[in-house]
């Protein structure tokens, strides 16, 4: 073996490694998937690292790719139908509203009331005036019994 040139030697080390390793384009992903799982542990935190931000890097460039190619799919649909996305998502789209009332949160003292959306209603902000807190005015969930919720350590017969 001393005989043998050291390069030569690498040569033949190099091919016998490569013929070892699968082939990833040729691997159906599952194969790959369970080829990768097997291989993972194998390596040190540092390559983990390293192979987790190529993965990150490499899915952040699929999904954008996939939001332009989808982009494009929608634009080309929409333009040969005639239609908007407001036509078809009207609830997603600003200044669309689905037509239902929103619920009161607020009640001012001459029955005034305010979703908590939008601008702060007159009679509250003058309120707050005053020193009054804008928690005073919500409107508190109803309850099924007057007494739920109010009974602690009190049995029946103390009530």
């Amino acid at each position: 073996m001393s005989d043998t040139d050291p390069s030569l030697m690498e040569a033949m080390d190099n091919e016998a490694t490569e013929r070892l390793l699968p082939d990833p384009t040729a691997l159906p992903e599952e194969d790959l998937m369970l080829f990768m799982e097997s291989a993972l542990p194998q390596l040190s935190i540092e390559n983990l690292g390293q192979i987790g931000d190529a993965v990150r890097q490499i899915r952040q460039t699929k999904l954008e790719e996939a939001r332009q190619t989808t982009r494009q799919a929608i634009e080309a649909l929409l333009q040969a139908t005639g239609l908007s996305l407001r036509d078809l998502f009207p609830e997603l789209l600003p200044g669309c509203r689905s037509g239902e009332p929103i619920p009161p949160k607020f009640r001012g003292p001459n029955g005034e009331e305010w979703s908590g959306r939008g601008h702060t209603p007159r009679w509250l902000t003058a309120l707050e005036a005053t020193g009054r807190s804008r928690d005073e005015s919500r409107i508190r969930e109803e309850t099924s019994h007057p007494l739920e919720g109010s009974i602690s350590a009190a049995t029946i017969e103390d009530l």
